[in-house]
């Protein structure tokens, strides 16, 4: 049995997420950001309107992560997301 062990969640994965995000020639991660951004719009769709607000509007995972560190707030939930989102797609990648 293979065990995945995601590692430190106060790391931040903005810059490995940004180059995840810009990178073009793997197939296989561009359909996995595509597939997480629309699991992730539908999360914050079914959260209450006061959680909904505090999250940035965004159509790929590339404008969440833009919009989020612009805001400058820490929202945990994101900050697990993220942070699976980025060790999942450099495994990938």
């Amino acid at each position: 049995m293979n065990t995945f062990v995601l590692g430190d969640q106060t790391a931040s994965q903005t810059v490995l997420l940004q180059k995840i995000c810009a990178r073009k020639d793997n197939n296989l991660l561009t359909n996995f950001l595509e597939r997480v951004a629309v699991a992730l719009r539908e999360e914050v769709q079914a959260l209450p309107k006061a959680q909904r607000d505090t999250i940035p509007n965004f159509l790929r995972l590339s404008h969440l992560l833009e919009a989020y560190t612009d805001k400058g707030i820490k929202i945990p939930q994101i900050e697990s997301s993220l942070l699976t989102i980025a060790q999942l797609a450099h495994f990938i990648g």
